[in-house]
């Protein structure tokens, strides 16, 4: 082969190397979501390692959001009831760390992408006595603490059944909700994982409660990032789902996990 043939060769490779980047920066613009022309609005609530004191795994969600799509993004802090409201009215854009019902389906685009299990954190010297929602219900002395607007999911109609009895305690947020567990204000309350261990160190979990499971073992429970149906088309709030997906395979989402939780409880939440 002459050198004029290989430089040709060459030359020739490096235009389709081009071509080939070009073509698959284009694809994958293409399959970015389309950025308003104001900040995209995400939602943060108080709500222990998802969010508290400025820092937690949705703001750090929120960051990787902005870098990958481009968009400009504002986080307020809101009430979870407020953040709601806000979504559905279409004057908040999204949020994170939420639950599913049939309901929230229905008005609102809910993507899956965190695994945990809601956990009954209950204090040691009643928990000897409750073993399920039946032992909680039959003794009428016990109470539950429970955030505003929080679903608790399997445990929901349990929790509906002690509020006509008036025995659950509503309070606007997670940080009052664990202090108020720890003045024995009320006897449990149903959270994450992610969520009481902001607030209850292992020495606190060890002397004073317990943690326990009572839903069903064939039942997962996710964390869902939340869309407004106002402001995106299905089309669009699929492009985040997707830019989200991108997170959890290239890794992302196992590296800011580990941020607060041990590489295997982070490896066990994206199975």
């Amino acid at each position: 082969m002459s050198g004029m043939t290989a430089q040709k060769m060459l030359m020739l490779r490096c235009i389709s190397c081009l071509y080939l980047l070009s073509f698959s920066a284009l694809l994958q613009a293409q399959n970015l979501p389309q950025c308003p022309s104001r900040p995209v609005v995400l939602a943060l609530q108080e709500l222990g390692q998802f969010y508290r004191a400025g820092v937690g795994l949705d703001k750090d969600m929120a960051d990787e959001f902005a870098v990958r799509s481009g968009c400009k993004f504002e986080t307020p802090v809101l009430p979870r009831t407020r953040t709601w409201h806000e979504i559905e009215a279409g004057r908040v854009d999204m949020a994170l760390s939420a639950l599913k019902t049939s309901e929230r389906a229905e008005k609102f685009w809910l993507f899956p992408y965190l695994q945990s299990r809601l956990q009954v954190v209950i204090h040691k010297d009643k928990a000897a006595t409750v073993k399920s929602q039946e032992d909680f219900l039959k003794q009428d002395n016990l109470f539950m603490g429970a955030v505003r607007s929080f679903n608790h999911g399997y445990n929901e109609a349990f929790i509906q059944q002690l509020r006509k009895l008036n025995r659950v305690v509503d309070v606007n947020d997670s940080e009052r909700l664990y202090a108020m567990l720890e003045a024995r204000r009320f006897d449990a309350v149903i959270g994450l994982p992610l969520i009481y261990n902001a607030y209850l160190d292992r020495a606190q979990m060890e002397s004073k409660y317990k943690a326990i499971d009572w839903s069903p073992e064939h039942l997962k429970g996710y964390a869902h990032l939340v869309l407004t149906r106002k402001n995106f088309s299905e089309t669009e709030a699929q492009k985040w789902n997707q830019l989200l997906l991108a997170m959890i395979k290239d890794g992302t989402m196992l590296r800011l996990l580990k941020k607060y939780v041990s590489k295997t409880e982070a490896e066990k939440m994206l199975e």
